[in-house]
């Protein structure tokens, strides 16, 4: 659909940055523009899509420095990033760009325990389709396999059955 330009400068795109081409195609089938961590210049692409302001909200996923510092450079001024990404050490954080662009930083615990029978649930009814995810189905004496797949980052999902 086509708006006006003093409509559609409001509408900001949905954005995916990774580095790993199967994330980048699902991303783009749920509608996210593809940006290629390696291949182009995220800032500069993101900058092109926002006309110049950003990302409203960055949504760090990794749990690694590299990608928290970029989250921050994504996000426009006064915008959210939130941190998702499991961090097992420290990481360091460029303060200043966080203060002149005045972030706000959502972070939380995330209680997988906790809403695991309501995300069971939501399985079995249907509700949630976890199918466009799955790139790989395998058996389980084959897990070892498996996750030597997933850490070659030649796979999104992987569902093992006994």
């Amino acid at each position: 659909m086509l708006f006006p330009k003093s409509v559609s400068r409001w509408l900001i795109p949905r954005v995916a940055v990774d580095a790993v081409e199967e994330r980048l195609r699902a991303a783009e089938s749920f509608g996210a523009a593809p940006v290629h961590l390696t291949e182009e210049d995220p800032r500069d692409r993101i900058k092109n899509l926002t006309d110049g302001r950003g990302v409203d909200l960055a949504v760090e996923a990794v749990g690694r420095p590299e990608a928290l510092d970029l989250a921050c450079r994504l996000a426009r001024k006064a915008g959210t990033v939130s941190v998702i990404g499991v961090y097992a050490e420290p990481a360091e954080v460029h303060m200043g760009v966080v203060w002149i662009k005045a972030l706000n930083w959502r972070t939380g615990f995330a209680n997988v325990i906790g809403h695991l029978d309501r995300v069971l649930a939501m399985l079995s009814t249907g509700v949630l389709d976890p199918g466009p995810l799955v790139t790989h189905r395998m058996s389980l004496e084959a897990a070892a396999d498996a996750y030597a797949i997933y850490d070659r980052r030649e796979a999104l999902k992987i569902v093992l059955r006994p």
